[in-house]
């Protein structure tokens, strides 16, 4: 069998070579870039809101969000499935960030997700959604060992959250990113 040896010097020399150089080196530039710039957790941090969608129909028709805990929200599907197949995630719905269950007259509830470490602590923390969505976002926040930091819409930590501000706050491990929603 013989060996082929081929030299990238040689391949600029070709007819075509340096244009056929030039093509590898951009696709594995936009190959690079689309990993590195991509969202991981987008699709996670869509189905939170979508999950908060599913909740505020299915109680729009009562005063309040009594009674919703992560057990009922589990038991009337109103988690969205491609939440609920996270499972490194701790996922919450009610009140507080362990999902208690709402009293009469609430009008808020929460979507907590837990065990988030800083790489999706950030990544989730941004809000990238359609207006519609924010309108009925209260605040979010995040909760470590430091604390617990609210971000609010008009407030001294305001929402939208930029990503140095969920830098600054989101740790190692062990972080809890908490959404209320009315």
């Amino acid at each position: 069998m013989k060996k082929l040896n081929i030299n990238i010097g040689n391949l600029t020399h070709l007819p075509y070579g340096g244009l056929l150089l030039l093509s590898l080196i951009v696709v594995v530039m936009f190959f690079l870039c689309y990993v590195l710039l991509r969202n991981p957790y987008k699709g996670i941090h869509e189905q939170v809101f979508i999950t908060a969608d599913k909740i505020r129909s299915y109680y729009r028709d009562q005063p309040g969000y009594w009674k919703l805990s992560t057990q009922t929200a589990k038991d009337n599907n109103l988690i969205s499935p491609a939440l609920l197949k996270h499972q490194k995630f701790d996922i919450q719905v009610g009140q507080g960030i362990n999902g208690e269950a709402g009293t009469p007259g609430i009008g808020s509830f929460n979507i907590a997700l837990s065990n988030l470490n800083k790489s999706s602590c950030i990544s989730l923390a941004e809000l990238k959604t359609d207006k519609q969505q924010l309108l009925a976002l209260l605040r979010i926040a995040i909760v470590n060992q430091n604390g617990t930091t609210e971000f609010t819409w008009g407030a001294d930590k305001p929402l939208p959250m930029t990503r140095q501000a969920s830098r600054e706050i989101c740790q190692p491990t062990g972080n809890t990113l908490v959404w209320t929603f009315q």
